[in-house]
């Protein structure tokens, strides 16, 4: 198997937008939002999970043996994580103290302790966990990178520790967090114990990299159904209180890997082509970006202009939100990313 799967990568950065959408929730009445796709649309953070346990599996499943080893790889996966989650997060602390004395106010009560501490949260990959405060985190999307990095954490331990009952050990720990789910009856972990929902998918992820390693299909007549069958599950997840459902989107994620990784079809074409793929490749951007976008651009339209909340002026403000995104997320890529990143794989000698 390929150490990159093209259309993986465009399904990131198409999931990376509907994230968009789905936190572009100031008018929750608005049929932009109050839809079964749009408002379960936070589920895609979920693939991010899976994809993210399925690409270090290929690429690291075999090669932690030693400490030296682990270090390396928990210092890679800091380098890529680390400069934008950073960069982000003085940005939106900046941000919210300038706009408790201006007339960009977005939050009340606001003390600097609690950027201080929520900030701290976050850059110590704690946003997951309630070691350090359950709270929702300034920049909310961070949370996940928590998770992620918690995950990176165990995926290597357990590779150094135990690396002949590896795929053991993972089955274990996907059965004790989906225990501790169901334990809570409620999925949708985030600033808590999201990483037991991040390590679930983690490991759902690896996997499905375990059942595709070694084998090869043509699932292209697939493609099609399964989409259809993802918005019907997330149909029903909107018009079914048993909130536990959602325990199945990670297997529909890793049906979902699987497909597209075997399947030659238009939709891996299209996935596969420059548009897609070039969203995918700053999806990274997109998503930690977005947040602070999306309240700026609110409040310049619906507070600073005073525009009516009607139907088009909230569908304007969600395109020129993902458009700013965008366009904002390609020099954090270019700047941020690959820049500050490069200056830290010369300090840590990657």
């Amino acid at each position: 198997m390929r150490n990159r799967v093209e259309q993986l990568d465009g399904l990131r950065g198409i999931f990376s937008i509907l994230v968009i959408a789905h936190h572009h929730n100031a008018f929750r009445d608005s049929i932009f939002y109050n839809n079964f796709f749009v408002i379960n649309s936070s589920l895609f953070v979920d693939f991010f999970f899976v994809l993210s346990g399925f690409v270090i599996a290929m690429n690291y499943i075999e090669k932690i043996h030693t400490a030296e080893d682990f270090v390396t790889f928990l210092k890679k996966r800091f380098v890529r994580l680390y400069p934008l989650l950073f960069y982000t997060e003085v940005v939106f602390i900046i941000a919210n103290l300038i706009g408790d004395h201006s007339a960009f106010k977005n939050m009340t009560d606001m003390r600097l302790s609690y950027y201080l501490k929520s900030g701290l949260d976050t850059l110590t990959f704690m946003g997951s966990t309630p070691i350090l405060g359950d709270w929702m985190g300034i920049n909310y999307p961070a949370w996940s990178i928590s998770s992620e990095m918690i995950s990176y954490v165990i995926f290597g331990l357990v590779l150094l520790f135990i690396p002949s009952k590896k795929y053991f050990i993972f089955l274990l720990l996907s059965i004790a967090c989906v225990g501790f789910i169901i334990s809570k009856n409620e999925y949708m972990l985030v600033y808590d114990y999201g990483f037991v929902r991040g390590l679930l998918c983690f490991c759902m992820g690896i996997f499905t990299f375990s059942f595709l390693k070694n084998k090869s299909f043509e699932l292209t007549f697939l493609e099609i159904p399964f989409l259809l069958l993802l918005v019907a599950a997330m149909y029903a997840t909107h018009h079914y209180e048993w909130n536990l459902i959602r325990l199945i989107f990670p297997i529909l994620f890793s049906i979902g890997i699987i497909i597209f990784a075997s399947s030659s079809g238009i939709v891996t074409k299209l996935l596969s082509s420059a548009p897609f793929q070039y969203l995918g490749k700053i999806s990274y951007s997109i998503y930690l970006n977005h947040a602070i976008v999306l309240i700026f651009i609110n409040i310049c339209i619906f507070r600073v202009l005073k525009a009516e909340p009607t139907e088009p002026m909230i569908v304007f403000s969600l395109i020129i939100s993902i458009s700013l995104t965008i366009l904002y997320s390609h020099f954090t890529y270019e700047l941020i990313e690959k820049r500050f990143g490069k200056y830290l794989k010369s300090k840590f000698d990657l």
